[in-house]
């Protein structure tokens, strides 16, 4: 280990240039000097290590040819005994380490090959494997020295910003040192395994800490090589995306094929906060059957659309609130529904862009869908922060949607003809639907119900529209 009053701090970066060997050599007393490889290693056989002078291990440092004098076994020893003497004499350590630095950077010429292959062993010794300065070494010795920077980053949960203090005293400012945060990205992407909630928060501080030129070409390897399927299981990742990128000048700056995956993603990450909710919904509050089964159909139904979905907003009345709120995340946006004497239920609101709002009432006697174009009177009223009710958001008008027998079909027909609320770019089947009722056409829509449905429906939609026009009207009459 280390000398425990080993401070490379106090020193200041030493010069290695040949040409300062004569005045090295000239401080020395003439006695001192052995120009040898066999009588440096003579004085560390026999612990002498202090009568070695500093032009005898810049000379040995310094000069491949020397080593040829002794066999190559006894070479490879007095190498492995040289790092380890490093370890106790602060100057030797400090020159080996950086030389070495020099040496992966490409500047050969400044240590020799022995000494470097020496290093290859000992740095796996056990008194020094798991020192931060010799991993980054070792990393600058790989085939592929940035890779192999980042995994040490990673596995160490630093930054570029934070590794520099721990190294900077030690290791000379190599142009490495910065150029490796490229391929941050595209380690995170392609080789880490398991993803996990610490390395995607390491990953979003790398991205905080980067310039930003490296942080949008980071972020557009991110967009376009992460798997949605991770992206799904961290919405912690989507939500910075969101904030930095969604809607501002350094969203210009990403690809069309960038900015079209960030949507879907934030798409994904707002529909699995929507299932998650009925999932809950379903565990742990006491609905009926029949409740349940309509909202597994609304789960699979708005599945198709997750792509359209910016943000949402979830309003729980009280006794929801008070089972469910602790498994929802803190940094969703969920707030305890006003109570006003209407039906208990529960409200999730979707922000499609300019493609306008769509409440879902989960519950209750109306248990509608409620469309609204984009206005930013209903945006300010939906989405700010002043407590809603049931009856202030029907008050707000908005086109009404049952959910009667074949609702999913005169849905799909409404959303594509008079709001231009389209599926998920792709779809060919509705999620939710049998194979016979889910098949769709982006023209047709889905397949219309036979006429024994369509009787059936009408017969449950005259019911429903004299409940929800005398819901309407109750809402229209309140003070909410």
């Amino acid at each position: 280990m280390l000398h425990k009053d080993f401070n490379l701090k106090e020193f200041s970066i030493p010069d290695h240039q040949p040409h300062r060997l004569i005045e090295l050599a000239a401080k020395q007393k003439p006695s001192n000097i052995n120009l040898s490889i066999s009588a440096l290693q003579e004085k560390i056989d026999q612990n002498r290590i202090k009568d070695i002078s500093l032009i005898e291990w810049i000379w040995c440092i310094d000069n491949d040819q020397i080593w040829e004098a002794i066999p190559e076994e006894e070479r490879k020893q007095l190498t492995l005994r040289i790092w380890r003497i490093s370890q106790e004499n602060k100057w030797l350590y400090f020159t080996l380490i950086r030389r070495l630095a020099w040496f992966y950077h490409g500047q050969k010429n400044v240590i020799t090959s022995h000494l470097v292959n020496g290093f290859l062993l000992w740095s796996n010794s056990i008194s020094v494997k798991d020192n931060l300065v010799i991993k980054i070494l070792v990393a600058l010795g790989a085939n592929e020295p940035k890779k192999a920077m980042v995994k040490i980053i990673c596995d160490q949960n630093l930054t570029h910003n934070e590794l520099l203090p721990k190294i900077n005293h030690v290791l000379p400012n190599l142009t490495i040192f910065k150029d490796y945060v490229l391929e941050i990205a595209p380690y995170f992407t392609k080789q880490l395994h398991p993803v996990t909630l610490d390395k995607v928060n390491w990953l979003l501080r790398c991205f905080e800490q980067m310039e930003e030129t490296d942080q949008i070409k980071s972020v557009e390897y991110i967009l376009n090589h992460l798997f949605t399927s991770i992206v799904g299981r961290y919405p912690e990742l989507v939500n910075w995306l969101k904030t930095n990128y969604h809607n501002s000048s350094k969203q210009s700056k990403l690809s069309s094929q960038a900015r079209q995956k960030l949507r879907i993603w934030i798409g994904a990450v707002n529909y699995q906060d929507f299932s998650n909710l009925v999932d809950l919904i379903a565990q742990r509050i006491g609905i009926t059957d029949k409740e349940e089964n309509q909202l597994n159909k609304r789960q699979g139904f708005w599945a198709n659309y997750s792509n359209s979905f910016m943000r949402i907003k979830i309003l729980l009345p009280m006794q929801s609130y008070e089972i469910i709120n602790h498994d929802l995340r803190a940094d969703q946006d969920v707030q305890r529904l006003r109570s006003d004497g209407s039906d208990e239920t529960e409200i999730c609101i979707f922000d499609l862009g300019e493609n306008g709002f769509i409440v879902e009432f989960f519950r209750g006697r109306g248990s509608e869908t409620r469309i609204f174009p984009q206005n930013d009177y209903i945006e300010s009223v939906l989405f700010g922060s002043q407590p809603l009710s049931v009856k202030r958001i029907r008050k707000l008008g908005g086109e009404a949607h049952d959910h009667a027998l074949a609702w999913q079909w005169s849905c799909e027909q409404l959303l594509r003809t008079k709001y231009q609320i389209l599926p998920n770019t792709g779809t060919t089947s509705f999620i939710g639907l049998p194979p016979k009722y889910g098949r769709y056409d982006t023209s047709l829509g889905l397949p219309n119900p036979d006429d024994q449905k369509l009787n059936e429906r009408q017969n449950q939609l005259q019911k429903w529209n004299r409940i929800i026009n005398q819901l309407e009207l109750e809402a229209k009459r309140s003070s909410y």
